[in-house]
């Protein structure tokens, strides 16, 4: 296969291919392991300048931050501002190559003109996020629907559409009449290292929860399940790890302990591991996941996991293997299930543990994604 050009844009994705926090960690690894499989050419990425990105922001001002940046970020004027700039940045050597870009908010083919073969890669779409209940009314159908069409266009001009779970493969089938042969699931990895084999104690009942976005993580639901479990086990801990602020009612902070945002320098990092450490069970209870890497980083760590019966964590999941999962938004089912594996005998918490990290090492390594990716690639 020829190497490949890589993109990415925008001030919510990113605009450097390398950067620590670009796509929430992942443009880096996916990067990376383009470069050490000598699958990548170049990366470049790109911002919308500010002379077309500031009247866009005055246009799509709203006094709400949350629906301001919805409206901002899903309006097909910046999308188009960001594929200009792409234009800008793409030179005569790289209609060598073929070209990957992150997302649908440029329209990379409409430039390359099949002068060269357009591939896209994605964690999430916009059709299960306007269905979420997080993300539900935040701006008009109108606008919904003009991001929509944009992301359509953009999907039928792509030569092949890559994305990190089945069910988000099938939801571009189904949502946007793709054809199923041209959407190829390669997975995805963990955003840091993997973690040395080391014994694993499972010695108090300790919950991790990660998540920066605390309410569409499902964070309140969980500090509610968690009064209910600690009724049951009431030496039972709750770690909270991410929200840079947290107003915990009292009625609601039994046991819990809230270490905030975690950076990713040797000291946060050191904190992040001990907690890890420590951990008998990682819970998530999204309102809406685009893909969501934290459960599998605290599987590299063998830490089993509860996860909603949703999106990709369907997929993540085998149920007493790994973890298990639970009905979104079903308190009852959550609490059960949560003490079910706390209560486990540590022999069967061994088992999981094990299970868990072999998940991740036969299925979700950046290396794998790119040797998928290559694979596919090669038989188009």
């Amino acid at each position: 296969m020829k190497e490949l050009v890589g993109i990415i844009g925008s001030g919510n994705i990113g605009r450097d291919p390398f950067h620590p926090r670009s796509w929430s960690g992942s443009s880096r690894f996916f990067f990376q392991a383009l470069q050490e499989r000598k699958l990548l050419k170049r990366a470049f990425g790109v911002e919308a300048p500010s002379q077309q990105r500031y009247p866009l922001l005055l246009k799509n001002f709203h006094p709400n931050r949350k629906i301001w940046r919805e409206k901002f970020y899903h309006d097909p004027s910046y999308y188009k501002a960001l594929t200009q700039e792409i234009d800008r940045h793409i030179l005569d050597s790289d209609f060598d190559s073929d070209f990957i870009q992150v997302g649908a908010i440029y329209d990379v083919p409409s430039l390359v003109k099949k002068r060269s073969r357009c591939f896209s890669y994605h964690d999430g779409d916009y059709i299960n996020a306007i269905k979420s209940p997080f993300r539900k009314n935040l701006i008009s159908p109108q606008k919904e629907k003009a991001a929509l069409d944009y992301a359509a266009k953009v999907y039928s001009g792509l030569d092949c559409v890559f994305t990190m779970s089945q069910f988000l493969a099938n939801s571009l089938v189904e949502g946007y009449g793709l054809d199923a042969k041209r959407v190829v699931n390669i997975g995805a990895g963990i955003n840091y290292a993997l973690p040395d084999l080391k014994p694993k104690h499972f010695n108090s009942p300790e919950i991790l929860f990660v998540g920066i976005d605390f309410e569409r993580k499902g964070g309140p639901f969980i500090l509610e399940c968690f009064q209910d479990i600690k009724d049951q086990i009431p030496e039972a801990k709750l770690h909270i790890v991410g929200p840079h602020k947290l107003d915990l009612p009292s009625r609601l902070s039994k046991g819990v302990h809230y270490h905030g945002f975690l950076d990713k320098s040797e000291a946060g990092r050191a904190k992040f591991q001990q907690l890890l450490d420590k951990a008998s069970l990682f819970v998530m209870a999204s309102l809406y996941e685009p893909f969501g890497i934290a459960p599998l980083e605290a599987m590299a760590n063998q830490i089993p996991c509860l996860l909603p019966d949703a999106w990709a964590f369907s997929e993540m999941i085998n149920e007493e293997v790994n973890g298990l999962l639970f009905e979104p938004q079903q308190q009852d089912d959550f609490v059960a299930k949560a003490c079910q594996i706390l209560n486990t005998d540590s022999a069967g918490l061994q088992l999981m543990a094990q299970g868990a990290r072999k998940t991740v090492l036969d299925n979700y390594t950046w290396d794998g994604v790119a040797l998928r990716l290559e694979n596919a690639i090669d038989t188009l």
